[in-house]
């Protein structure tokens, strides 16, 4: 079943000096394991990508720094980064205000990886500064992170889809993937298990594979992140 999500509303657990984070996915996860992680300011996470997983980081408020050793990278509001498997980081509070971050691992850790995965050590892409493509039939825009034109994978799809005042996505399911989207902007209507849900910032809905879901514009200028794993999925509308 769908399941609506509200990060206020989260049970946040300190995990070290500086570092709370509260699952998003949790057990209903079969695809993806997502997560929220909250920073204070010079707090610093160290951390290992999985074998077989990609990991992803989404700033969703404050600042922050992802480094390899080769370099720093600065992930302002609204940047995404895409971390190759094995990629030892370390992902760092740069600003003076808490950062929130949503962090995604394709396929979960100790599932078989199945699909090739990100080769590019890392990748940073910050939402204002990479193109915007649009999608005429649709009436939508969409900014890619993790597709065969940004990050490339088969584990996991990740974009930023703009919807006009009059978009509508009509009902539909992916048999073969699980889906998770994180509203940015304005107000968006959701159905989800059949009921209407209208979802804002601060809030995110997960879709199991095989769940049927539609969404429509309701009010404000509507922007979310919308992440699909595994990358090669299918949808079936109706």
């Amino acid at each position: 079943m769908g399941k609506v999500v509200t990060f206020a509303s989260l049970q946040y657990q300190p995990t070290a000096t500086g570092i709370n984070t509260a699952a998003v996915t949790g057990s209903d996860g079969k695809e993806m394991q997502a997560e929220l992680v909250r920073l204070a300011s010079g707090a610093k996470l160290a951390a290992t990508v999985p074998p077989g997983c990609d990991r992803y980081f989404f700033t969703l408020t404050g600042e922050a720094t992802v480094s390899n050793g080769g370099g720093a990278h600065h992930m302002p509001k609204e940047t995404f980064a895409t971390l190759q498997e094995g990629t030892n980081f370390t992902l760092g509070n740069s600003g003076k205000a808490e950062a929130e971050l949503l962090s995604v691992i394709v396929p979960p850790p100790g599932k078989s990886g199945a699909h090739p995965g990100f080769k590019g050590g890392i990748r940073v892409a910050e939402r204002r500064k990479q193109p915007v493509v649009d999608i005429p039939d649709q009436k939508k825009h969409r900014i890619h992170f993790v597709d065969k034109s940004a990050a490339v994978s088969e584990r996991g799809h990740a974009m930023i889809v703009e919807y006009v005042p009059e978009t509508v996505t009509g009902m539909h399911m992916h048999p073969n993937a699980e889906c998770i989207f994180v509203v940015l902007t304005g107000k968006v209507r959701f159905t989800v298990n059949g009921k209407d849900e209208v979802l804002e910032r601060g809030q995110a809905v997960h879709f199991p594979a095989g769940d049927r879901h539609g969404l429509r514009r309701e009010a404000g200028d509507v922007s979310f992140l919308e992440l699909h794993v595994p990358g090669t999925f299918t949808s079936v509308r109706g």
